[in-house]
């Protein structure tokens, strides 16, 4: 077996490696324990500082106080006053340093104030824009003539004057198609809505037909033959549209003959005083007429003939409405 023969140079080169890794180790440690000497003393300055800058700062309040209570005592004036001495010896800031220091102490507040300045603005937008109605009209016929708003509105808009003075006329339908093999829940949902309507005031012109329930009818003015004498369409349930000009009006082809422009009588009520009552009235029996009178020329120019489609019919076994 041979022998392994030893490199002494070897053995020596590794031994100074070693003594150089210690070396740049102890200067690392050293350069270490500096910085950390270094941040400990500037932790301490600091600290110093701020102890210094607490005891000026306490320094200058208790002497605030001190010039107040010899001001409020009487032992002082204004003018020779440290406090006022101070504020004359401020000088206040100009220009862009005005604008930053402004900034710097208020900046929570400009920018809470612009957030609230910007959201009402936007309300106050909306509703300055908001697309109100000059005159609103209940439609409770059991037909399609409910779903048939557009028409409506359209039809209406030609005989209402801009009320409300925002430039536009516009005309709102409310719907409550109060049928009679609808289901209880929603047959009181829209008589509830019916009932407060007329707790409003709104809608003093109200589309009916033969189906619409007698207590509702009840508020309909009868005597519209007085205000309309020898008008053939006038009856107690109002205007009737029965004519192929109506039907043309509403481009409803298929239009029930027994659907009427009603109005209701002004009355007072919870909501409404007899004075607003009567002056929606009045509002909406100025377009009332406006039809009225059109229609009737212009079916009398025409020698309309009337409709023949009659209204839809309910079996008597069937016909379950209730007075609520």
């Amino acid at each position: 077996m041979s022998k392994k023969k030893i490199n002494i140079d070897k053995m020596a080169i590794d031994n100074e490696d070693y003594e150089y890794e210690k070396k740049l180790a102890e200067e690392e440690q050293k350069k270490q324990k500096q910085l950390e000497e270094q941040a400990a003393a500037e932790e301490a300055e600091l600290e110093k500082k701020e102890r210094e800058a607490e005891k000026a700062r306490q320094k200058q309040i208790d002497e605030e106080k001190r010039e107040l209570l010899k001001l409020r005592s009487g032992l002082t004036d204004e003018e020779s006053s440290e406090l006022t001495k101070k504020d004359e010896a401020y000088e206040k800031p100009h220009g862009w340093a005005a604008v930053s220091n402004f900034w710097y102490h208020y900046k929570t507040v400009v920018t809470v104030c612009t957030i609230i300045a910007a959201i009402v603005g936007f309300l106050v937008y909306t509703e300055a824009t908001r697309k109100r109605d000059d005159l609103c009209v209940i439609v409770v016929t059991d037909n399609d003539l409910s779903q048939r708003t557009d028409e409506l509105e359209a039809f209406f808009e030609n005989y209402v004057d801009d009320l409300d003075g925002n430039g536009y006329v516009h005309v709102g339908i409310i719907s409550i198609p109060i049928s009679q093999n609808m289901d209880e829940v929603t047959r009181n949902t829209y008589t509830q809505k019916f009932v407060a309507q007329v707790q409003t005031g709104e809608g003093m012109i109200v589309i009916t037909d033969s189906h619409t329930r007698e207590d509702f009818m009840e508020l309909m003015k009868t005597d519209l033959a007085e205000d309309f004498p020898g008008n053939k369409y006038i009856d107690e349930q109002g205007f009737s549209f029965n004519s192929k000009v109506m039907a043309e009006e509403l481009k409803y082809e298929l239009l029930p003959n027994d659907v009427h422009m009603s109005i209701r009588i002004p009355e007072e009520t919870m909501t409404l005083n007899k004075e607003k009552a009567q002056a929606n009235y009045d509002e909406s029996f100025e377009v009332f007429k406006r039809i009225v009178d059109d229609i009737t020329a212009k079916c009398e120019e025409t020698n309309d003939p009337g409709l023949t489609t009659e209204p839809i019919h309910y079996d008597e076994d069937s016909s379950t409405e209730t007075t609520e």
